[in-house]
C-alpha cells in the first residue's frame, strides 16, 4: 500500500511539472514579432496625417513601410529617405497616428 501511494505521488509530481514546462515554452513564443512590408499608400489616414503635420518628415519620401505586431498592438515602422544620399530616418507610429518613442537601450556601466 505504501508503494502504491508513493507511486501515485511521484506520477502526480511529474504530471504537474510537465504542465508547468509546457506553459513556460508557450510564453517564449509570444516574444516573436510579425512584420509585414506594406505599400506606403495603404497606411492608415491617421498615420498619414501625422506624417504630413511633422516638420521633420513631411517633405521626405517614404522608402519603406512595415506593419509590425508588437505586444498584440499594430505598429507602423516607416523609413524615410534622407535629403542626402544614403541617409535615412525611421519612425514608428501606432494605428491612431501617435508617434512612438524607440525603446532606450541602456549603456553598459563603465
Amino acid at each position: 500500500m505504501k508503494k502504491l501511494m508513493l507511486s501515485l505521488a511521484v506520477v502526480s509530481l511529474l504530471a504537474i511539472t510537465g504542465i508547468n514546462a509546457q506553459t513556460l515554452q508557450n510564453e517564449g513564443t509570444d516574444l516573436v514579432q510579425e512584420t509585414t512590408k506594406i505599400d506606403p499608400e495603404t497606411l492608415p489616414e491617421k498615420v498619414k496625417e501625422t506624417i504630413q503635420n511633422d516638420e521633420t518628415v513631411k517633405d521626405l519620401t517614404i522608402s519603406e513601410a512595415h506593419q509590425v505586431m508588437k505586444d498584440g498592438e499594430v505598429v507602423y515602422k516607416i523609413k524615410f529617405a534622407g535629403t542626402n544620399p544614403g541617409e535615412e530616418l525611421t519612425k514608428k507610429y501606432d494605428a491612431m497616428g501617435k508617434e512612438l518613442e524607440d525603446e532606450k537601450k541602456e549603456e553598459p556601466a563603465k
